[in-house]
């Protein structure tokens, strides 16, 4: 990444990809135009879903070799061979890819510390992201938010507004008359996006989850800030999820 206003370079990225996607729903019921693609639920990793041509996980990989990273780390577990076997060592998108496996009891905190310690990681500062979403996010937005102010945080956290799963319904008690509908409005309440810059200071405050131990410990020492976009994110955690957003970026191409 280059530099920014002479902020450092930060060049390296994981991706935590282990998890089993217990959202996404059994291959029984997956539309054809996924068994067309031969992807088998029962077999591959839920962020191995194709989605306009390419694995999720490789539209992930593109988005943060756009910003400059050169090392990602893919923390792995369940079914995790259709991950190394497709992208291997990362040479055919110029990048340098390590694998580490991290223990599926634990929660995303002892995931991320099993990745660092097992990778080897000792930059300064790295990135952390989830393996479920597609987005434009810019990075530089985040370490232009880390690096401005006085204080530097342990962690800054990606935030947007996320898209309601239902639709409002605008309705009057006294009547019982509806008065509107809206079809899956944008909740303007900032939300995690699962996109992280952390200083390696974060290795001693993971513990458990990252939402349910480690940002609010961050937050009681002031060492957390966020930083909110409200371009492209979206996540894919059930069938219709992916139909909307295969055909959105499908139309796109």
């Amino acid at each position: 990444m280059k530099n920014i206003k002479n902020f450092p370079k930060i060049e390296t990225a994981i991706i935590l990809a282990g998890g089993r996607g217990r959202r996404m729903i059994n291959f029984s019921a997956l539309p054809d135009a996924l068994k067309e693609q031969s992807f088998d639920l029962e077999k591959m990793h839920k962020s191995m879903v194709p989605v306009a041509g390419k694995p999720l996980l490789e539209h992930t990989l593109l988005w943060l070799k756009k910003w400059g990273i050169k090392k990602i780390v893919f923390g792995v577990g369940y079914q995790k061979e259709s991950i190394i076997n497709y992208f291997k060592d990362g040479k055919k998108w110029g990048v340098k890819i390590i694998y580490t496996e991290h223990n599926p009891e634990g929660g995303t905190a002892d995931a991320l510390k099993e990745d660092i310690e097992k990778s080897k990681i000792n930059d300064n500062y790295f990135f952390v992201t989830n393996a479920d979403q597609l987005t434009s996010f810019p990075l530089k937005k985040l370490i232009e938010v880390c690096f401005s102010g006085k204080t530097r945080p342990i962690a800054t956290v990606g935030l947007v507004y996320p898209t309601f799963p239902f639709g409002k319904v605008e309705w009057n008690p006294k009547t019982q008359m509806i008065i509107n509908f809206k079809e899956k409005p944008i909740v303007k309440i900032p939300t995690n996006a699962g996109i992280y810059l952390f200083s390696k200071e974060i290795k001693s405050y993971l513990k458990g989850d990252l939402e349910k131990y480690t940002f609010p410990l961050l937050v009681k020492k002031n060492k957390i800030e966020g930083c909110l976009y409200k371009g492209f994110w979206d996540t894919i955690n059930t069938i219709k999820d992916w139909e909307r957003i295969n055909n959105q970026l499908n139309n796109q191409l």
